[in-house]
C-alpha cells in the first residue's frame, strides 16, 4: 500500500516495518545504516501523525488504531504486616577486634589508596 505524502523510499522502509522487520534488518536489506533507517522511519512516523511502530502499521494497513494503553487502575490499601523482631545473639565475653566492632558485627572501613591499589 502507499499513502500519499511519503517518498518511495520512507514507503519502502515502511513495507518491511508492517512485516515485521526491526530497523537493523531493514538496513541491511536496503544497504543504508540503521542511523538511515531510524531518519526515515521518523520521518514516517511525522507525516503519519502516530508515535508508535503498531500505530503506523496500522494506518499504513488502513486499519483502525490500536486502542490507548488503559489507565492503570489504583491499587488496594493492604494492611501493613507487624515483622517479628529477631533476637540479637548475646557478645557478652567476647573481645572486641581492634576497631571496636563486636565479632559478626559489620564494620565500613575507609581506606586510602596510593594509587597502585595499595593501603
Amino acid at each position: 500500500m502507499r499513502i500519499d505524502g511519503l517518498s518511495k523510499r520512507e514507503a519502502e522502509v515502511m513495507e518491511l516495518i508492517a512485516t515485521g522487520h526491526s530497523n537493523g534488518e531493514i538496513a541491511r536489506l536496503l544497504f543504508l545504516s540503521e542511523k538511515t533507517v531510524k531518519n526515515h522511519v521518523n520521518r514516517i512516523y511525522a507525516k503519519l501523525g502516530v508515535d508508535s511502530r503498531m500505530t503506523a502499521i496500522c494506518r499504513w494497513r488502513g486499519e483502525p488504531a490500536p486502542p490507548a494503553p488503559s489507565t492503570p487502575v489504583p491499587s488496594t490499601t493492604v494492611p501493613s504486616t507487624t515483622v517479628p523482631s529477631t533476637t540479637v545473639p548475646s557478645t557478652t565475653g567476647q573481645v572486641p577486634g581492634e576497631d571496636g566492632a563486636q565479632p559478626g558485627q559489620a564494620i565500613l572501613k575507609l581506606v586510602r589508596l596510593d594509587g597502585q591499589g595499595r593501603a
